[in-house]
């Protein structure tokens, strides 16, 4: 009989026990437990010596949508030439708006979008916006396989065009702009996956 070093663990607490589970407001993030529905956009918004921007896809949601941004730098520039043009413009991550077909608007504010909502957001009683809302969710890469970017937004769109302004001085992008068909975003919702609620 082969004995163990370790005594036996206690079993598990009970998830069930009392404890109540902390969710993010629906309109903060995408819907966790949620494979999204993806909306192909595949528009260029700056070709530029250094780099290209392109508003890939949208991811989305029951609750929204997330812009999936790429930033693809000339793989035959050396990473000193392109932290340069990174570091002289100052601006190293990309600004993204949008506007909806009834005029409102997301991301204009001169802030960036990250971290908590923006102070002194008009909400409902239920604490829900009453206007769009942009964050960013994500991001990472580098220079030889470029950057990805993840920019949140809440609401769904009304049916219309569906304006997505994307700036990033370091690739030499002041302002650049996709449109998409907000039905097509409404539509894509529905198929959504929701796993777990």
């Amino acid at each position: 009989m082969v004995t163990s070093f370790f005594e036996p663990l206690p079993p598990p607490p009970d998830p069930a026990a009392g404890r109540r589970q902390w969710a993010p407001p629906v309109w903060d993030r995408p819907s966790e437990g949620t494979v999204p529905w993806l909306v192909p956009v595949n528009a260029v918004v700056h070709r530029g010596d250094l780099a290209v921007v392109c508003v890939e896809s949208l991811s989305v949601y029951p609750n929204g949508f997330v812009v999936d941004l790429r930033v693809l730098t000339d793989p035959r520039r050396s990473y000193e030439e392109v932290m340069a043009g990174v570091r002289r413009s100052g601006a190293q991550v990309p600004r993204v708006g949008v506007r909806f077909s009834d005029g409102r608007t997301a991301g204009r504010e001169a802030t960036w979008p990250h971290g908590p909502a923006r102070p002194g957001l008009p909400k409902e009683d239920d604490g829900v916006p009453t206007v769009p809302v942009v964050r960013f969710v994500g991001g990472g890469g580098g220079v030889r396989a470029g950057w990805r970017f993840g920019v949140w937004v809440h609401p769904l769109p009304p049916k219309g065009p569906v304006e997505i302004f994307v700036s990033l001085p370091a690739a030499g992008l002041e302002e650049g702009r996709a449109v998409v068909d907000g039905k097509a975003v409404r539509s894509a919702a529905k198929h959504a996956s929701v796993v777990w609620t």
